[in-house]
């Protein structure tokens, strides 16, 4: 009898773990970032990290450069979101390969008048690797 109460208690300590474990996670646990597209049909609350293409011409520079405004748009170019980013209060740095059609990775929070607020800005380096040719002749032609 004293080792089904235990058994019981052991069940209960377990299951309140993996409940209260789940709640602080959150559903989004797994989930390293959400796209533009998914981000606008779902807006989250709080903090998000959120992937897109930096939309070309849209880079504005303020405040000696270490002030971006910016817009990310979704692989299809489809959906775009309007980005602020403020590198002084991020530690002073923009990344080298943070370019026009570049594609990144933001950490931040949506503002009440639609603009993303990025705290964190993440640029992900292009491939410089091109397709071989299903021919088998290399894309291009040293000098």
């Amino acid at each position: 009898m004293k080792g089904a109460r235990i058994a019981i208690f052991g069940a209960i300590v377990v299951a309140a773990m993996g409940f209260l474990l789940f709640k602080t996670l959150g559903t989004q646990a797994g989930v390293y970032y959400v796209t533009v597209d998914e981000f606008l049909a779902d807006p989250h609350p709080g903090t998000v990290r959120l992937s897109g293409w930096v939309e070309d011409g849209s880079i504005e520079r303020r405040a000696g450069g270490l002030r971006l405004a910016f817009s990310i748009r979704d692989e299809a170019g489809a959906q775009r979101i309007r980005v602020v980013y403020d590198a002084a209060k991020a530690g002073g740095r923009i990344p080298d390969t943070f370019q026009e059609g570049s594609p990144v990775v933001i950490t931040g929070q949506l503002e009440p008048d639609g603009t993303f607020r990025a705290t964190q800005l993440l640029a992900k380096c292009p491939s410089k690797y091109e397709a071989a040719d299903p021919a088998g002749h290399p894309a291009s032609e040293s000098p």
